[in-house]
């Protein structure tokens, strides 16, 4: 089975003022289509953003089950025009037209109109029906007909568990109960749903007929296939996005690029070597962007005696080798830096090189085994590698570890010279990993404890006295995850921000956080994208293993 990606095109937004006439029903706040212009008019005004967003995603439709009582009823196709989000409806040719029942129009929660109104649908046969806001607009897709509807059916009040933005609906006790008709739940339109549930904004007039626009965040979205391979494991074969172009790893273990502007015009550009050591095919891969330029990664031969390889992807579909061994390697303007991550452990292992040179300098204390967490527990001494490198200035930071000197004995955070090689632990306290952002230090020590401390080094400040098993930095905000649970949360903040969502892997790209979750994760969201503010921008229930954020577009790849 192949996969599939999607992605988003955000823009900057745009105000603009827009007046809608509500005409409004009785105190029960129906949308009644018939007797709209028999009440009184009242002005409502609304601040819209734009935010464009572009979605790739695989053909299909949302459809249940018909688990349905056998309780018909009579339907019938709306007689006045529909818009939804600017596009005209065209009923009369749409397989899963709104309908009407008891003067309330219907709305079909097929999987492209919940997506294209910003909502997302998920069923199951033990859960029923989940409908929930996400705040992203995907693009209309029409399910086209056969032929032309009629003006009357048959449609029946949905028997099955139906949950919205997760509260409950008792369907049996609804005055405008949901409906299944042609095999697709329909929602009735009241102002409990399409407003106060769903966000929706929405007027009615006997020349416009009923307009509805899901305001809440505007996004828009179009579609693109991508022949991804799903790999014999299960897992999704690598992709990212540079530039323009779509990179992603086909069959027989070849690499591909695509231009996002045409998809289909596909050349190959890497051929993977075969796995001639496990016998698994073709080489592990992955692909990821930095600095804007696709880089390839992958490992050939066994865990000692193996290599790892880095490759620049050109948008010209040339290919560079960067580097191949055991390293950590940062690519610089102007420097290129590496640490050596042979085993054994051997020290002076910190190497830097100008940009256009061959040849790579030893830098450092050459008695400083750098670029590798040790840990002794009493009787032996084990160390593990460090892919955490910064070149700041003129000053590189790196894990160090002296082995021979009466030098603290544990593993700490230093600064490196590149000139003079002057080299200086940072803070007294252990570290086995850092980040580095807006001039502060952040590490975990053995524990894994979260600490930070300023760039210019001092006394380190213990921020979360639990082991956390990843974190991340966005603009003032830090985001951890416990290692007991797997729960994510925000520094200061003791309410999860996906109660029940085990995070599988964060990033930070290009101002956003990127959040996967596990898929058997108690929380229905397994995505979620956070901007700099701190604010959820989109989230969602289906399955999404990859996630990529490159010149504003946010290429997620589903599970199907």
């Amino acid at each position: 089975m192949q996969n599939f990606p999607f992605y988003l095109l955000l823009t900057k937004p745009i105000k603009r003022k827009t007046i809608c006439r509500i005409k409004e029903h009785d105190r029960k706040r129906v949308i009644d289509m018939k007797t709209y212009t028999k009440r009184g008019e009242s002005k409502m005004k609304k601040k819209l953003t734009t935010l464009l967003l572009m979605i790739v995603f695989t053909l299909g439709i949302f459809s249940v089950p018909t688990h349905a009582a056998n309780d018909n009823v009579k339907v019938v196709l709306p007689a006045f025009k529909v818009t939804l989000n600017g596009t005209v409806i065209e009923n009369e040719t749409n397989q899963y037209p709104l309908i009407v029942y008891k003067d309330i129009t219907y709305f079909p929660m097929t999987y492209y109109d919940c997506r294209f109104l910003g909502l997302e649908s998920v069923w199951n046969s033990s859960n029923g029906l989940k409908i929930a806001r996400t705040g992203v607009n995907w693009g209309y897709h029409k399910y086209q007909a056969a032929g032309k509807n009629n003006t009357a059916y048959k449609a029946q009040i949905a028997a099955f568990e139906i949950n919205v933005n997760g509260k409950q609906i008792d369907n049996s006790k609804e005055e405008y109960p949901l409906l299944v008709f042609r095999n697709i739940t329909y929602f009735p339109l009241t102002w409990r749903f399409a407003v106060d549930e769903f966000g929706w904004k929405y007027f009615y007039d006997e020349n416009s007929g009923l307009v509805i626009n899901s305001t809440a965040s505007d996004l828009m979205a179009s579609q693109v296939i991508l022949p991804i391979v799903t790999l014999p494991d299960g897992e999704k074969g690598a992709f990212t996005m540079a530039g323009s172009y779509y990179y992603y790893q086909g069959e027989k273990g070849k690499i591909y690029q695509a231009p996002a502007a045409n998809p289909s015009e596909r050349r190959e550009v890497y051929q993977l070597p075969e796995d001639t050591y496990f016998g698994a095919g073709y080489a592990s891969a992955s692909l990821q962007t930095d600095n804007g330029k696709a880089v390839l990664k992958f490992h050939t031969g066994g865990a000692t005696m193996g290599s790892d390889h880095i490759i620049w992807l050109n948008e010209d579909g040339t290919t560079v080798d960067i580097d191949h061994g055991y390293s950590a390697i940062r690519v610089y303007d102007d420097y290129t830096v590496r640490v050596d991550h042979w085993a054994p452990p051997i020290a002076d292992n910190l190497q830097i090189k100008k940009t256009g040179e061959n040849e790579y300098t030893n830098v450092g204390d050459p008695e400083c085994y750098f670029g590798r967490f040790f840990l002794s527990d009493g009787q032996g001494l084990s160390s593990q590698p460090s892919q955490d490198l910064y070149l700041i200035d003129e000053e590189i930071y790196v894990l160090g570890y002296y082995q021979n000197k009466k030098l603290p004995t544990t593993t700490g955070i230093y600064r490196v010279n590149i000139n003079s090689g002057h080299t200086e632990r940072v803070c007294e306290a252990e570290a086995s990993g850092f980040k580095i952002t807006d001039d502060m230090i952040y590490f975990t020590d053995r524990n894994q404890y979260l600490y930070r401390v300023s760039l210019s080094g001092g006394q380190a400040e213990l921020l979360i006295d639990e082991a956390v098993s990843q974190y991340e930095l966005l603009q003032g905000h830090l985001y951890y995850a416990l290692a007991e649970n797997g729960q994510l949360f925000a520094l200061s903040n003791e309410e999860s921000i996906n109660p029940g969502g085990q995070l599988k892997k964060m990033e930070i790209q290009n101002g956003y956080l990127t959040a996967i979750f596990m898929k058997d994760s108690e929380s229905s969201y397994k995505m979620m994208i956070i901007d700099k503010n701190g604010q959820i921008l989109y989230k969602s229930m289906e399955n999404i293993p990859l996630v990529t954020i490159e010149n504003s577009k946010v290429i997620l790849v589903k599970d199907n």
